[in-house]
């Protein structure tokens, strides 16, 4: 009677530990899956495309202000200054040395561009006081020449100052030519312009 009471329990207990190991397996694996899963899917396309975008977008205002040259500024200047009652505008005469000179090499003419740049002012009124010119910028076709370093100015009375300028490049006679001349007055820098000068030639 005795080994008759203690079998039922005997089967009942192993029934239970079987039924309890797969769901035990089940649960820790499930969870493994579940939190992977979003990581990889949602993560990695968010960091592609904010890596893709944000640097056109940054690089497009960097370039565009270098479009726009120095020179094209320079030639949209005014072609007469007023300051207080006086007028002042450029007066300019451009000439080839073509006289029979012989020239750096020793085989033929020097024939190289001069130049008389003259800022006055009109109705015979005297220039302000404390101009200081230091930089002419001359274009022709495409072509520049820039002096900036020991420039001869000559004063004409109190009506005009006069640029010299010598031995330039050898650009073609009858070419027009475009003139601008920078200086300072009062602390303020100051552009002005002439336009389509036509450069002669001297014998």
């Amino acid at each position: 009677m005795m080994k008759l009471k203690y079998a039922p329990l005997l089967v009942g207990s192993l029934l239970l530990a079987a039924c309890s190991e797969p769901e035990k397996t089940d649960e820790a694996t499930q969870p493994d899956t579940e939190v992977q899963a979003p990581v990889t899917e949602g993560d990695a396309p968010e960091a592609e495309t904010a890596g893709s975008v944000e640097p056109e977008q940054e690089a497009e205002p960097d370039s565009e202000p270098g479009k726009v040259p120095l020179a094209t500024d320079i030639w949209q200047s005014p072609t007469e200054l007023t300051f207080e009652d006086t007028t002042v505008s450029l007066s300019s005469d451009l000439w080839l040395n073509s006289m029979p000179l012989i020239g750096d090499d020793g085989t033929k003419p020097s024939n190289r561009l001069h130049a008389s740049v003259k800022l006055q002012t009109s109705e015979m009124k005297t220039l302000p006081k404390g101009i200081d010119i230091f930089q002419v910028l001359l274009e022709s076709e495409g072509k520049q020449w820039l002096v900036k370093d020991n420039l001869e100015i000559r004063a004409e009375g109190e009506l005009t100052l006069e640029v010299v300028l010598r031995e330039g490049p050898e650009w073609a006679p009858g070419s027009r030519v475009d003139i601008a001349v920078i200086f300072l007055l009062g602390g303020a820098e100051h552009i002005i312009v002439q336009h389509d000068v036509e450069l002669g030639e001297a014998f």
